[in-house]
């Protein structure tokens, strides 16, 4: 035995009690690249008309096709035979490609939830596969579950994921006396690939038993290697086919609706908003395709959480915007140079160019009393695909508009001032691919803006490679320029896979002045970073433990002035067992090490020595009601900070799906900075910090292609100071007369959050938004803020809250060429 499995086995015996197993005997079966060499389908063809998409497989058409060979294993036994068969077919007409699932099973016991499509909850699912280029690099994704909900995908670089393609195919999927069935009907236009006189496919299909999770692939890629479409096999002796003009037109027309604002607001925008624009899709060769939308409106994007930022960078949020999640994956690098949420970020008041006049001896600054509620983007275009064999480039382009807004003065008058101006964001990506894991690339980013303000580029150089079978590296190298300053960063990693061992180091560094937060997302520069982790897990489950992972790593990370701000080790421990409950353990802690950002531009604060114990555990989720239980403590120079939530999850019928969270945070007595005084000294004061965050979650499933989602979140997180100090030196906290600031720097926030949207795709590729936002706000600062949990509830109702409701609604139809 393997030191790794011996290392997983003792810690089973130390959960598990004692007794005699005999190993399920496992048929040795061919896998990886000899499957695909020794496995050759042949192309059937069937005529258009001879089948219906229905999900009975009752024509006769059926009959003349061939199964595919028998699916193997892959969790939780891999290469064992799945506990349940599944007959797979696949032919292809004139206009595209047809697939047959029939999977066998007791029908009480098949799961399918009636789910949104791309978010498919717990059910039994089929995936078919395909690469049309039969390059063993790009490719998509069709996934059905019981009830006809679907799931789609691309498939870049062998086994990057990007979930956010949205084609046009059809399905059907119904429960039969053996077990469930599905159809798949894929036209030719759905899947780019260039014309030739005969096609050599690569597919691939797999099955998830959901009741007993288990997972079965028709050729599945080998433990501790990388790679899906890589192991594909190959679908001979497609011919006399086209692969169509591939142009889809899809305008659209929508109202927003502003049916209650907050007292206050700067939006004196009309109450009533329509809206209007069009999305092009064009194939021009191959998968190469060319998106443009002019005057997008995006609505019926779910909204992000309220969150109380008290740390000194910005939060993060991620893309909800259909246009920017398509083909993000070539834009993607080791940095994040191209972060889309830049494009047509909300007005901030803090940008508004306000006028200072004089008034007498006196000078006055104009007040900001209204401003533009959105930043209009008035187009965007987006390139991305192969240009070449083995090429493949994404250049992406958008123009928001200027905003605006309205500055008043003491004497009533008032004037109209710029808050963002005419701006171009670009974004040039190309790559070469020599194989499935072997690549290098290129990327360029620029925000060009208008009325003088500053413009920022920066470039990029990266590689990837693999070599002997189990190792990889990748690299990347950036250079940027801000307008005002130039800097530079490099990251590099190397790891090496196998079946019950990875390996991983890597490297990084950004240099002082670095700065790509105009197009991309970073929270700072100035550091040299390094980071090492070795993972020990079983590739078989050992006795009643299902799965395990032992994953000791430490990071050191020092600016370039030598001071050390990081210096911790942690180890994570994840077991799952046969009966599919989960716990999950982190214990780690870091040595006194330096923040060089805790004072917003000040003097380098020193957090003492922090340990800390993260776990969780969570019930079987192929259950109706699932629960997870979250924690976790921690103490820095001996001041606690507990954590605890609770998530359960219900789904009282398949097409229902309800879940709740709560969380509290808590932090007693730690050092933070409150502020800087009028004699630049940074202050800081002993936190109190209190937050709880429940949220709800449900989507319901009227129809495979008609659901309801709704998100509520209720927030409240306030933090209270004492005993406050100044910062002499990185180490030194000098007390200091609190009556300036106690009660002055204390800050909480209350916040409601009910978001609700209606999405019918009535039909393939058309849809219906209808959507609500409703938010209720009360942000307070001072002598205000009382510490009092209660409040939670109550706050709300207060004078002070800010309230509005939005309706939105949108129709998107699809003329497809």
């Amino acid at each position: 035995m393997d030191p790794a499995s011996s290392l997983a086995l003792s810690l089973v015996m130390l959960v598990s009690p004692a007794e005699e197993t005999t190993p399920t005997p496992v048929t040795p079966v061919k896998i990886g690249r000899e499957r695909v060499r020794s496995l050759k389908v042949s192309a059937t063809r069937i005529a258009d008309d001879a089948i219906t998409i229905d999900g009975r497989l009752d024509e006769a058409a059926w009959l003349q096709v061939p199964t595919l060979p028998p699916m193997i294993q892959v969790e939780p036994r891999f290469g064992a035979p799945p506990t349940h068969e599944s007959d797979v077919r696949v032919a292809y007409g004139d206009k595209g490609l047809y697939v047959s699932f029939q999977c066998f099973d007791n029908p009480e016991h098949i799961s399918g939830a009636f789910s949104r499509k791309d978010q498919l909850g717990p059910s039994d699912r089929v995936v078919f596969e395909i690469d049309p280029n039969n390059n063993d690099t790009n490719g998509y994704r069709f996934v059905v579950n019981p009830s006809g909900a679907q799931e789609d995908a691309q498939i870049f670089r062998d086994d990057s994921i990007e979930p956010l393609w949205d084609g046009v195919w059809r399905s059907a999927a119904r429960k039969n006396a053996d077990g469930w069935a599905a159809e798949l009907f894929i036209p030719w236009s759905t899947i780019r690939f260039d014309a030739r006189d005969s096609y050599t496919f690569g597919i691939n299909a797999e099955r998830w038993s959901y009741r007993i999770n288990e997972r079965s692939r028709l050729s599945p890629t080998p433990q501790g290697l990388p790679g899906l479409m890589s192991y594909a096999l190959d679908y001979r002796g497609v011919t006399d086919i086209e692969p169509g003009l591939n142009v889809e037109l899809r305008p659209y027309a929508s109202m927003r609706i502003a049916a209650r604002r907050p007292e206050g607001s700067l939006d004196h925008s009309w109450p009533f908003l329509p809206n209007g624009g069009y999305d092009v899709k064009y194939g021009l060769r191959g998968n190469l395709t060319l998106d443009l939308t002019v005057n997008p409106d995006f609505g019926q994007a779910e909204v992000d959480p309220a969150v109380l930022n008290l740390g000194p960078f910005e939060v993060f949020f991620p893309e909800r915007r259909t246009f920017f999640l398509e083909s993000k994956e070539i834009f993607e690098t080791r940095f994040a140079l191209f972060y889309s949420r830049r494009i047509g970020n909300r007005p901030r008041p803090g940008n508004a160019d306000l006028t200072t006049r004089g008034v007498g001896s006196d000078t006055e600054t104009g007040a900001l009393v209204a401003m533009d509620p959105l930043t209009r983007i008035f187009g965007a275009l987006r390139l991305t695909g192969q240009i070449a064999p083995g090429w493949s480039i994404g250049v992406l382009s958008a123009t928001t508009g200027p905003s605006y807004g309205v500055e008043r003065f003491k004497d009533g008058s008032e004037r109209r001032v710029s808050v963002d101006p005419l701006s171009q964001w670009s974004v040039l990506r190309l790559r070469r691919e020599y194989d499935s894991q072997t690549s290098v690339g290129m990327i360029m980013t620029a925000v060009n803006r208008g009325a003088g303000d500053r413009d920022a580029f920066t470039s990029g150089f990266d590689y990837r490679i693999r070599f002997a079978e189990r190792w990889r590296h990748a690299a990347q190298v950036i250079g940027t320029h801000d307008g005002e300053h130039t800097g530079m960063g490099a990251s590099a990693d190397l790891r090496r896979g196998g079946k019950n061992v990875e390996v991983t180091t890597n490297m990084n560094m950004l240099t002082p002045k670095a700065n790509f937060n105009d197009l991309g997302y970073m929270q700072f520069a100035n550091y040299i970073s390094g980071r090492a982790a070795v993972s020990f897990f079983n590739a078989q489950p050992i006795g009643k433990v299902r799965r395990m992972l032992i994953s000791p790593w430490g990071e050191l990370s020092s600016s370039f002035q030598g001071q050390m701000q990081v210096k911790q080790l942690n180890t994570n421990l994840e077991m799952t067992t046969e009966k599919f409950w989960q716990a999950r353990l982190l214990v780690g802690g870091h040595w006194p090490q330096l923040d060089l950002y805790e004072t917003r531009g000040g003097i380098a604060y020193q957090i003492p020595w922090h340990w800390w114990l993260v776990g969780s555990t969570t019930t079987p989720t192929n259950r109706r009601i699932a629960a997870t239980l979250r924690g976790a403590y921690g103490e820095q120079a001996g001041k606690p900070g507990p954590d605890i939530g609770l998530e359960l999850r219900w789904r009282p019928i398949d097409r229902l799906d309800i879940t709740g969270s709560l969380d509290v945070n808590l932090v007693f007595g730690r050092p933070r900075w409150t502020m800087t005084n009028d004699a630049g000294e940074p202050v800081f004061g002993r936190g109190d910090l209190f937050s709880y965050t429940g949220v709800i979650r449900a989507t319901l499933g009227i129809l495979p292609t008609l659901t309801l989602q709704t998100f509520n979140q209720l927030l409240y997180s306030t933090a209270h100071h004492t005993d406050f100090f100044i910062l002499t030196a990185p180490d030194t906290l000098v007390p200091t007369d609190p009556g300036p600031y106690y009660g002055v720097v204390d800050q909480a926030l209350t916040s409601l959050i009910s978001n609700s949207i209606l999405r019918w795709e009535y039909m393939p590729g058309s849809f219906l938004f209808v959507a609500y936002t409703h938010r209720t706000t009360l942000s307070q600062g001072g002598m205000e803020v009382k510490f009092n949990p209660r409040l939670g509830f109550t706050n709300l109702g207060s004078s002070g809250a800010a309230n509005e409701d939005i309706a939105f609604v949108k129709l998107v139809h699809l003329f497809s060429l």
